[in-house]
């Protein structure tokens, strides 16, 4: 299998997306597709997936190819036969008109059904629902379910274990670990691993990344460059990059004002020796000195032109672009305040009859940074919404100290009530003028307008204008669910930067396993309705917790 892009450009319209685009992904590749939300990485995957055309160049294919989208559909049917692959659901078709013809056994018959079964075998199709199982197991699904059934979350890890369960030569995944758990992350990565596949993959998961690719590939400013190694070593080789570039730009700089400098000051010798003066002509015939200055002056025009020319020659190194302080804010913690922050005694959460988390019983002091990890619908949301009194207690005691809490939610419900980028931002204080309003949406890279619209803001773009809020919030008890959700890798490598400066009192459900190993003091693990408090730190990379 491989996939060979050349000299490819894609524009929308008067709207250039990237240009001159070259590309090889061979045989057992692993590769990561960088870049900042909106540069264009699901568009070249769906180039080389077939469903849209290059403006310019050519893109080319051989062999199997699977494609993961980051918004599929599911047909409305039992999940096991919603995820049984378009191609196995054709070869078993295939096979049972073949087998009904074998009532009358000719030759012919019974080589199409021969045919029709290899195909099915080499399918997987004898296995397919032993495999099924396994996948949807590791992924938390029910193979008894129902699409009609599935959560949104659910329903994008249901099109994973399609693809899965899809044999193909290379495969394209569009945001792989979207709504995955640290165990089904764990699994997924095994999975690439140990598989003899091409693959090209777009993920904000750096630890993802890090356990999968061994080259990485960045879009940037409309142009695809490489760097060699898993994420870490290939950012770690774009800032050595980064850094030669700059001082190679500098020292052109420097160099380029010295011409400047020293063109000046020729020219201005030129004119001042063209104009010849007789009261200060030496011994001599006069018009022999007025030639004598005039050559003198034709000699220095000429180094003024060859030193303009040099200089229009002399271009500058390309200085490449530091993504990671695009989110420049700072979150203040306000006065010291308590230092019991909160404390559960005994504590219990129902979700009507049925009991989410009990026996709870943890403590926070001022300055902890605690973050909730554990498998999907452990309850990790339920206990920060309780922690927030947006969810009753049913048993036990929950105490709070008097302080100042701001917190963010994954579905950014905390922007509801607002219509506009103005209203939101008033409601964290009332008395923020428009400039330091402007500011607050530029140091983040949002829409200069104050009355933009939040239904017409993308999902990283509203996870910005919520980092915002708290920046111009005054808080000791922040409150985040799922931070990193929608943001590019470099934003939240920021964010990181933010959270770990933060002096306040922080509680965090994230599964991005880098930030929670960097900003953490200390890991809840949530499972089986209990929450281990892992006083030690936080678990390694794809170590379980059972209840």
């Amino acid at each position: 299998m491989s996939v060979v892009i050349s000299h490819a450009s894609m524009s929308f319209g008067d709207t250039g997306l990237f240009r001159d685009v070259n590309f090889e992904l061979h045989a057992a590749d692993r590769v990561a597709l960088l870049g900042r939300n909106g540069s264009g990485k699901s568009t070249l995957l769906r180039l080389i997936e077939g469903s849209l055309t290059p403006t310019a160049g050519t893109v080319s294919t051989t062999g199997s190819l699977a494609y993961l989208a980051q918004l599929g559909e599911l047909p409305g049917e039992s999940l096991l036969e919603a995820i049984r692959p378009a191609r196995l659901k054709a070869a078993l078709d295939q096979m049972q008109k073949c087998g009904a013809k074998l009532a009358d056994p000719t030759s012919n018959h019974l080589n199409a059904y021969a045919a029709a079964e290899e195909t099915y075998r080499l399918l997987g199709g004898y296995n397919f629902e032993q495999r099924a199982a396994e996948a949807l197991g590791a992924l938390h699904l029910d193979p008894a379910w129902t699409t009609a059934q599935l959560s949104g979350g659910q329903r994008r890890r249901a099109l994973l274990a399609q693809l899965l369960l899809t044999p193909a030569q290379t495969y394209l995944l569009d945001e792989p670990t979207n709504h995955l758990d640290w165990p089904s992350l764990a699994w997924l990565e095994g999975w690439v691993q140990a598989s003899s596949a091409a693959f090209l993959i777009v993920s904000h998961d750096r630890a993802f990344l890090d356990a999968t690719v061994t080259r990485c590939c960045e879009l940037e400013r409309g142009e695809l460059r490489e760097y060699a190694g898993n994420y870490t070593e290939a950012m770690a080789v774009k800032e050595t990059l980064r850094e030669a570039r700059e001082r190679q730009f500098k020292a052109h700089q420097r160099k380029v004002s010295a011409l400047e400098h020293e063109q000046l000051a020729v020219k201005q010798r030129a004119a001042s020796t063209d104009r010849y003066n007789p009261r200060r002509k030496k011994s001599g015939s006069p018009m022999s000195a007025k030639n004598r200055a005039q050559d003198v002056a034709l000699t220095l025009a000429r180094r003024a032109k060859a030193l303009e020319k040099r200089l229009d020659r002399m271009e500058a190194p390309e200085r490449l672009l530091t993504e990671r302080h695009r989110v420049a804010v700072q979150l203040r913690s306000g006065e010291h305040g308590p230092n019991d922050v909160l404390a559960l005694s005994d504590l219990e959460i129902r979700h009507g009859p049925s009991v989410i988390l009990s026996e709870l019983n943890l403590h926070v002091r001022h300055g902890e940074k605690i973050a909730l990890i554990g498998p999907n619908g452990s309850g990790k949301s339920t206990l920060l919404r309780t922690v927030l009194g947006q969810h009753p207690v049913a048993g036990g005691q929950m105490r709070l100290g008097s302080l100042t809490v701001q917190w963010a939610g994954q579905g950014h419900e905390e922007l509801a009530p607002f219509e506009t980028q103005q209203g939101a931002l008033l409601a964290v204080d009332e008395r923020l003028t428009p400039q330091q309003m402007y500011a607050a949406l530029a140091r983040l890279g949002l829409p200069r307008d104050l009355h933009h619209r939040l239904a017409d803001l993308s999902g990283g773009q509203l996870t910005r204008l919520a980092l915002a809020r708290l920046s111009l919030s005054t808080t000791q008890l922040l409150v985040l669910d799922e931070p990193t959700n929608h943001l590019d890798a470099a934003a939240i490598e920021a964010l990181e930067d933010v959270l770990e400066a933060y002096q306040g009192t922080l509680i965090f459900a994230s599964h991005d396993r880098q930030l929670v190993s960097r900003v953490a003091t200390r890991c809840w693990w949530v499972e089986h309705g209990r929450v281990h408090d892992l006083e030690g730190g936080v678990l390694e990379e794809g170590e379980g917790r059972q209840g």
